[in-house]
């Protein structure tokens, strides 16, 4: 990675909803994978353009700004299709990426583990196998079913995307057999836990909400705390004692975020296995947070469709230290603290130590444990 940072267009078309606030959390998004935003455009429609996503009067304004700034590279925060990526490329002369491709580079760079880095190359293949298909599309109706020069040399192109097509399907096969494997090894190793009665706490919360810095408080795990989105991808165990026979094993998991596509929860589950079968889950809120309702909502639905919407949780407001929360969402047995300053850990231990044994004497402070090879 060069010192200089490639810099970025930042395009949302919608029909509805506050567009700044989508830009916002595309371009803390951008930052995270090293991009500098250059400029921002949004648009207001109903329908997407079949072609271009973006509408032909605003395409020209976009392909003004790239050539006026020298943009690197447009990201849309919208889903585009193979043929789009392609019609758009060709007439702005830069790449383009979507949002979700975006998220996938920043996992990419904060995979640590050898099934974190399966997991995301086999969804970088998922999301490249539409690209070229799109290519594909776009290059047959570029120009009829003509004999001669310009026929022999389509068909030879097309017959080049047909392979290639064909080597990323087998590799997604075998990808996905390397990772069943791992998660066979995982699942054993898991069962081996429950056999011995450990009980396990998962850390769960909207993305940069303070989960690791919090695993670190209750654990000193000692992992790395960045304020960027997605800064931890793989699983982290370590041990936490609460107290004579009351240890326990608490999980750091990776971020969740608006709109987090299907595919993604699917590819993910190294991490997401572990809080469908924790004993507790701790739901980080940061409580400063302008959006702390609708990201409170967002790690509700996703835990809801993964199957962990009826263990118990512990809802904890971090990041006091900032100031208190303006507004609660109902979310019952809940907790405040500052994990970057450690105020309010020695209470919140208390009552995960209530919740998964029962009442008890204050607890000891401190935590310790070695990670595990989750």
């Amino acid at each position: 990675m060069t010192d200089t940072k490639k810099k970025a267009i930042l395009v949302n078309v919608a029909d509805s909803g506050d567009a700044l606030k989508v830009i916002k959390e595309l371009e803390q998004l951008a930052e995270t994978a090293d991009y500098e935003t250059a400029a921002s455009l949004t648009q207001r429609k109903e329908k997407p353009d079949k072609t271009y996503y973006i509408g032909r009067g605003k395409l020209e304004e976009l392909k003004r700004l790239v050539e006026a700034l020298g943009a690197d590279i447009v990201i849309f925060d919208n889903d585009l299709s193979g043929s789009q990526f392609h019609s758009l490329e060709e007439f702005l002369g830069v790449d383009v990426i979507d949002r979700e491709t975006l998220i996938l580079e920043i996992f990419s760079r904060h995979a640590r583990s050898n099934e974190g880095k399966l997991q995301v190359e086999l969804a970088q293949k998922k999301k490249e196998l539409p690209r070229i298909i799109g290519s594909f599309e776009a290059l047959s109706r570029q120009g009829g079913g003509g004999a001669g020069g310009g026929g022999a040399r389509r068909g030879g192109g097309e017959q080049q995307k047909e392979l290639d097509r064909r080597a990323i399907k087998l590799e997604i096969k075998h990808l996905q057999e390397k990772i069943k494997k791992l998660g066979e090894e995982r699942a054993r190793r898991r069962a081996n836990r429950q056999n011995s009665n450990v009980k396990t706490v998962s850390i769960v919360g909207y993305t940069n909400a303070g989960k690791s810095t919090l695993m670190n408080a209750l654990t000193k795990a000692g992992v790395p705390e960045e304020d960027k989105l997605f800064a931890t991808l793989d699983p982290v165990g370590r041990k936490l004692w609460l107290g004579e026979g009351r240890q326990v094993l608490v999980f750091d998991t990776v971020g969740f975020i608006s709109r987090l596509p299907h595919h993604f929860v699917e590819a993910f589950k190294s991490t997401l296995e572990e809080t469908i079968n924790s004993d507790l889950i701790l739901h980080v809120v940061d409580g400063v947070s302008e959006d702390i309702l609708e990201q409170y909502d967002v790690v509700k639905e996703v835990l809801e469709s993964i199957g962990a919407g009826d263990i118990p949780m512990l809802t904890v407001y971090n990041k006091c230290d900032l100031g208190m929360p303006q507004i609660l969402p109902d979310t019952g047995n809940y907790c405040v603290i500052s994990a970057k300053y450690n105020r309010g850990i020695d209470t919140l231990k208390d009552k995960i130590s209530e919740i998964l044994f029962g009442k008890s004497d204050t607890v000891p402070d401190g935590g310790f444990g070695e990670e595990t090879e989750e």
